[in-house]
């Protein structure tokens, strides 16, 4: 009989711990809030210093750095042509995002959100391949490359789905659907001309006169890089536990 007890309260202390899985930094909004947009909001924020390095033990990748793909860049206008490529593509600053806005939507086959979103300051490395033509100037080189971007600021929609996984409901979201607008932006061409520092200064003033239409031919790399980053982050986290865990 005191081994029967013995394995009720093994089994009974088994089924607590399966239901009380959801991690502390997890903060829980029931359905029936009476401000759900302010509890997710505070539940993103306490998540936040967790998402910089990743959270290993659900999958979850970190936001520093965000890494891109190759992109190519072969016009400016206004006379001015530059060519390059633009490699090993990283952006840090992502984790410093401040949600300005947050409005959820409940629907009977999940959560859409909107968010308004806005990251202070970025900073772009990469390395770049160069062969353009500036002014009167035929360029051709290579070296680091760097961009600092100021008020990123997006807005964007993620829709949410309940879908069945073994037998249970979690929600799963599409791809993010945003559009940005930029504050300034600064770009560096270094070792250009390194023996010559005036022509160098000269060419990169050039460029950064030119710094918004140049950025729009890298944006669209980076915009799908962050929203991928942040749909990928959402649903390692909201695939981890059912749809009444976390939404009881």
């Amino acid at each position: 009989m005191a081994d029967l007890k013995k394995i009720v309260f093994v089994l009974l202390f088994v089924v607590q711990v399966a239901y009380c899985k959801i991690p502390s930094y997890i903060k829980v909004c029931p359905r029936t809030h009476q401000n759900l947009s302010a509890c997710i909001y505070d539940s993103i924020m306490e998540l936040k210093p967790q998402l910089i390095n990743g959270i290993p033990e659900l999958g979850v990748p970190g936001l520093e750095p965000l890494l891109l793909d190759t992109i190519v860049i072969d016009s400016l206008g206004g006379g001015t042509r530059l060519a390059t490529n633009l490699t090993d593509l990283k952006v840090f600053g992502a984790s410093g995002f401040d949600i300005l806005k947050l409005t959820p939507t409940l629907t009977k086959k999940g959560y859409n959100f909107r968010f308004d979103v806005n990251i202070p300051k970025l900073r772009i490395t990469a390395m770049y391949e160069l062969d353009s033509k500036i002014l009167f100037l035929d360029l051709k080189g290579k070296g680091p490359f760097y961009a600092n971007v100021s008020d990123y600021h997006f807005e964007c929609i993620m829709k949410g789905h309940k879908v069945k996984i073994e037998e249970r409901n979690h929600l799963e979201f599409e791809d993010m659907k945003c559009n940005l607008v930029i504050g300034d932006v600064s770009v560096l061409l270094d070792k250009l001309f390194e023996r010559n520092p005036t022509l160098a200064k000269a060419t990169n003033d050039v460029i950064n006169d030119n710094a918004h239409v140049l950025f729009d031919e890298i944006k669209p790399g980076v915009l799908k890089a962050v929203a991928k980053r942040f749909t990928e982050i959402a649903n390692k986290i909201t695939l981890s536990f059912t749809y009444e865990e976390l939404f009881p």
